[in-house]
């Protein structure tokens, strides 16, 4: 009985096992086991880890794309698409700048799925270090100031460039340079302007990691001269001559719409009534609303030379006496008799010296003078601080030109 039931345990087993290899023959027939390629984005992790260890990779060419082969049974491949795959890199593992490659991690977010290969498997690339270094910004001015300008300062926010690039870039940095045209600038500006960066040769280095801004803060001002007001008479026999004023022009900034019209700056008013001395004085500059002073004082001094009235003698030949106004058609001739005219003239004395009956240039006028004997004020060229003591006639004979023919 006991043979019976062990042959009836092996003739059971047998079956069992005949059973499961059919099972997997008709699994297999009916859901086969296949491959199936997919084409993965690849995904670049922990590269802020990279800069924190003070490496940059030099070579960025990652394919962007993993090809993933896939095994598994038929049914369930047709259930599996590219967002259950993640092909990735992980730079976090890179501890040396020496590293050169790393392998690809495909993760599979779907069981019963196994990874039959991964093109390319491995990712090669180049590292370098890191460097920090500073450059200061030199500023180059291109370009003249316009008329009466003036350039008072120029600077860079910021004044030095930091650059973090990569050994080599660092390197081969030479100067850092910013260029400013000032021929139409006429006021305070500020410019954002991009920096030139040169390499130790002096050429111009073009890479994306040296594009740098700066602003340039651009200080022009209007030189002009500064005027002395001057109200009042010296005292009697005085006179006022010359206005000297320290500083004699000012750098004057402000609005350009202001400042373009600005000529002169006036001081306050300096009386001279009845002085009968010099008069030296410490006064204010009365300065436009709107505009400032730059590198001159707000009070200036300023000098009014008193001095007594001179006066000079001339005396004036009647061949130095210019006809003004004359006919010009020659009908009338025209005769000054001659009479040497003296004549005085006073102010200062420095002045006086310096005339010449030359300097003078008598005159007189005849327009609309028929013939006859007629006077007529003598005219002379004077400067602003001397005057003639009278008014003084000359007399003046025409004639018809035919008249003297027949006489």
């Amino acid at each position: 009985m006991s043979r019976l039931f062990e042959k009836d345990i092996g003739i059971k087993i047998i079956s069992l096992f005949f059973a499961v290899v059919l099972w997997f023959f008709v699994l297999d027939s009916s859901n086969p086991v296949i491959s199936y390629d997919f084409n993965i984005p690849l995904k670049i992790e922990n590269e802020e880890s990279l800069k924190e260890k003070g490496f940059v990779i030099v070579n960025k060419n990652f394919p962007r794309n993993i090809s993933v082969s896939v095994k598994g049974r038929q049914n369930k491949i047709s259930t599996l698409d590219v967002n259950d795959i993640e092909a990735i890199i992980d730079l976090e593992k890179i501890d040396d700048v020496k590293t050169k490659s790393l392998h690809v991690d495909v993760y599979i977010h779907k069981e019963g799925f196994s990874i039959e290969s991964i093109t390319p498997g491995v990712v090669n690339f180049e590292l370098e270090k890191v460097e920090k270094n500073s450059f200061p910004v030199n500023i180059v001015i291109e370009g003249k100031p316009k008329e009466n300008y003036k350039l008072i300062g120029v600077s860079s926010t910021p004044e030095t460039i930091f650059v973090e690039a990569t050994d080599s870039v660092v390197n081969s940095i030479g100067e850092i340079k910013v260029f400013v045209d000032i021929s139409n600038i006429t006021s305070e500006m500020v410019i954002q302007k991009e920096c030139v960066v040169y390499d130790v040769n002096g050429e111009v280095l073009e890479d994306e990691e040296l594009i740098f801004n700066v602003n340039v803060e651009v200080e022009m001002a209007k030189e002009v001269p500064i005027v002395p007001v001057v109200k009042g008479k010296p005292a009697r026999n005085y006179i006022d001559g010359v206005h000297k004023v320290s500083p004699d022009k000012a750098l004057i900034t402000g609005p350009p719409d202001i400042i373009e019209w600005i000529d002169n700056v006036k001081t306050q008013e300096i009386d001279i009534e009845n002085a009968n001395q010099s008069v030296t004085k410490t006064v204010e500059l009365n300065i436009p609303e709107g505009v400032r002073l730059i590198e001159t004082p707000e009070n200036v001094y300023v000098d009014v030379v008193i001095e007594k009235v001179a006066v000079r003698e001339f005396t004036i030949k009647s061949w130095d006496i210019a006809i003004e106004n004359a006919v010009i058609d020659g009908s009338l001739i025209y005769e000054i008799p001659g009479t040497d005219i003296n004549i005085s003239i006073e102010g200062r004395k420095e002045e006086l010296d310096r005339i010449s009956v030359e300097n003078l240039k008598p005159s007189i006028d005849v327009e609309g003078l028929k013939e006859g004997r007629h006077k007529r004020t003598l005219k002379v060229v004077l400067p602003r601080t001397v005057d003639l003591l009278e008014d003084y006639e000359v007399e003046v004979i025409i004639e018809k030109k035919e008249d003297l023919d027949e006489g």
